[in-house]
């Protein structure tokens, strides 16, 4: 499934304007600060919720007690489930955006809105695009693969797993088919999404969402393409089939007891 950043849904609370796509059971949300930054607004709120996100542009300031991180834009981060209370903060402006698992269906008709004090917004200014590279944790998790054109940044967050991907001209078009679910972005260059029932074109800013199959998916790229995507961890490590630079993202320890 993709969603082209003009298709994203829109709405405003409290200073901060969200845009957003419902991508099974996983939501994308990118949030808009304004140049006077998030005092007063919900992101400073306290919150104890696990978060995959990345700064598109601006400064974000995580703080939980006495413990302070700066993320710039073009980071990618993660914030453990388990995490003391924490809250985000943004002294000028600045755009957020992330991936977040849905626990139940949401309502997100402008009646269910309005009853929260939410505004829907029809007419949304033009998106600011995705950046053309974004930056994983530098943790001593990061791994990195190449094979076969195929360059894959793997950064383990939670019970989800990171991967920033390029891919060569003319590569993945003999990796085989692979049945994980994925959610993410494309960074830069084109990729067709090709499934044993469909093809779709995706392009820079696109965010997409792939099933899990059967029926298979692979990507091909006749040009360089990057995309960042997650997969839940648990996924690598079951059954179906899954293309090498995909099976290397497995959790090596995890990959061991089980082989």
């Amino acid at each position: 499934m993709r969603v082209a950043p003009r298709d994203l849904k829109a709405v405003r609370q409290g200073g901060i304007l969200a845009r957003y796509a419902v991508l099974g059971s996983v939501a994308f949300v990118q949030a808009e600060i304004g140049p006077e930054g998030s005092a007063g607004t919900s992101l400073e709120a306290p919150c104890e919720v696990e978060h995959w996100g990345f700064v598109i542009s601006g400064r974000l300031r995580f703080e939980a007690g006495e413990l302070t991180r700066t993320f710039a834009a073009g980071t990618a981060f993660h914030i453990p489930a388990g995490a003391p209370a924490h809250r985000f903060i943004s002294a000028g402006a600045a755009s957020v955006a992330g991936f977040a698992p849905l626990t139940e269906p949401i309502d997100d008709s402008p009646e269910a809105f309005a009853a929260h004090g939410v505004e829907t917004i029809l007419e949304p200014p033009v998106l600011e695009l995705l950046p053309a590279s974004l930056r994983l944790p530098r943790t001593a998790g990061v791994r990195r693969t190449r094979e076969a054109g195929i360059e894959a940044e793997i950064a383990p967050m939670g019970s989800w797993t990171c991967m920033r991907v390029t891919y060569a001209a003319l590569s993945g078009f003999t990796t085989g088919w692979c049945d994980l679910p994925h959610w993410g972005l494309v960074l830069s260059g084109e990729i067709v999404h090709e499934s044993e029932g469909g093809v779709e074109l995706l392009t820079a800013g696109d965010i997409y969402w792939v099933p899990p199959g059967p029926p298979g998916h692979r990507f091909e790229v006749a040009d360089a393409a990057t995309v960042l995507d997650y997969t839940p961890t648990a996924a690598l490590l079951g059954p179906g089939r899954r293309p090498p630079y995909r099976a290397a993202a497995a959790p090596l320890e995890q990959a061991a007891g089980k082989a």
